[in-house]
């Protein structure tokens, strides 16, 4: 099984003000703009990695070597856009979503097959199944849990603070 991003998140896990007003920066010099999304950015990716969740959604995708009994997928899950396999024939399918159900109550959420449905078989081939999925609360920093940004934003103030 293989996890990877395909595509990065299109904000960031706390704005700009909120960011510039937690430091005491004027909203309107923007000279440190650069290094302070740097800072937020890298907190967050840290912050992310102890937590094993997505604050801002990216897509992501998993590919397996065939169905196992429930796909795991990362925490928060916000949605699923297609699971995708390799029939026995080799030929690319694409599973119907009333095929399988996402249970986003459990963290990390799962896909399993739908009441009363089976997984298709897959030919024995490495990487016969592909899930492409969006992880992460939401679409921007309004999504983000408050005790998310709390955290970025003291790391981001003890950054701060040591370089001036």
């Amino acid at each position: 099984m293989s996890r990877e991003k395909t595509s990065a998140p299109a904000a960031l896990a706390v704005t700009m003000a909120i960011a510039k007003q937690a430091l005491r920066i004027d909203e309107d010099d923007t000279s440190l703009d650069m290094m302070i999304g740097i800072w937020i950015a890298g907190i967050t990716a840290e912050a992310e990695k102890q937590t094993h969740r997505a604050f801002v959604n990216r897509g992501m995708r998993i590919t397996l070597d065939a169905f196992p009994d429930a796909i795991k997928l990362s925490a928060p899950t916000f949605s699923v856009e297609a699971v995708r396999f390799l029939d026995p024939d080799g030929v690319e399918r694409t599973l119907d979503p009333a095929d399988y159900y996402v249970d986003k109550v459990t963290v990390p959420a799962y896909i399993v097959p739908a009441r009363g449905k089976a997984w298709p078989a897959t030919e024995g081939h490495v990487n016969a199944v592909t899930v492409e999925y969006t992880a992460g609360y939401g679409p921007g920093a309004d999504t983000v849990p408050q005790e998310v940004q709390m955290y970025i934003l003291a790391k981001l103030q003890v950054q701060f603070e040591s370089s001036t």
